[in-house]
């Protein structure tokens, strides 16, 4: 096992976000905190890379952590995901998420004026670069709200779409696999949630993998049909 030097700058193994549950992990997120934090003295740091070194061979008996970081970026028998970043992330990275959430509501609002104004121009069918041309059809009835809820472990900004023009506007039904009906959104409907996703994560990130319960976001959330009516 190699042990980093200054020649050999330390990579960090654990998200500074997620606390690990097993004890043995927890006490490398612990370490790597106190290591890659700007505040930690000289002294300090020099004693967090001493014992992390200890601490990873510990989680390692403990079969927390397998095998070791080859050239091809998988470190301790798993490959983290590769993180994908909205178009307008960099803007707000140091943004809270009512102020993020704000920014989408504005966002919505202004698509949904500027799209309109397009469809009447040029016919609600035009093609439009950015994906948010379905907005310019949208009924004037609907409502659209964005809100944030803080949570322990992060937040999530939810967009949801209320006052449908009449019940049942905007799904169809069909038969899925095993020959049972549902409702499902049609292709109207289904464009219109497509652009409010686009909205919706244009200041997100997500380097998640569900398959191994590892979850890193700016924030969760997205966008549904709320049948309920909204004054």
């Amino acid at each position: 096992m190699s042990t980093a030097t200054a020649n050999t700058p330390r990579t960090r193994i654990t998200d500074p976000k997620v606390q690990p549950k097993d004890r043995a992990m927890k006490k490398v997120w612990l370490l790597e905190n106190l290591i890659f934090h700007a505040r930690t003295g000289a002294g300090e740091k020099a004693a967090a890379e001493r014992m992390l070194d200890r601490a990873i061979e510990a989680a390692r008996k403990e079969g927390e952590i397998t095998g070791d970081k080859d050239s091809a970026g998988a470190w301790y028998g798993y490959r983290l995901p590769e993180v994908w970043y909205g178009e307008r992330y960099e803007e707000v990275k140091t943004l809270s998420l009512t102020e993020i959430a704000a920014r989408i509501r504005a966002d919505i609002k202004l698509a949904r004026k500027v799209e309109a104004k397009l469809g009447a121009a040029t016919g609600t069918e035009v093609a439009v670069v950015d994906g948010l041309g379905a907005l310019a059809a949208m009924p004037k009835t609907i409502k659209v709200s964005v809100t944030r809820d803080y949570f322990a472990g992060g937040g999530s900004i939810d967009v949801r779409i209320y006052n449908l023009p009449e019940k049942g506007w905007g799904y169809v039904r069909e038969t899925d696999n095993w020959g049972q009906p549902r409702w499902v959104p049609n292709a109207e409907l289904r464009g219109i949630i497509k652009a409010l996703e686009k909205i919706h994560g244009w200041y997100n990130f997500d380097g998640s993998d569900a398959t191994v319960d590892y979850f890193h976001v700016n924030y969760y959330g997205g966008v549904e049909v709320d049948w309920r009516e909204r004054p």
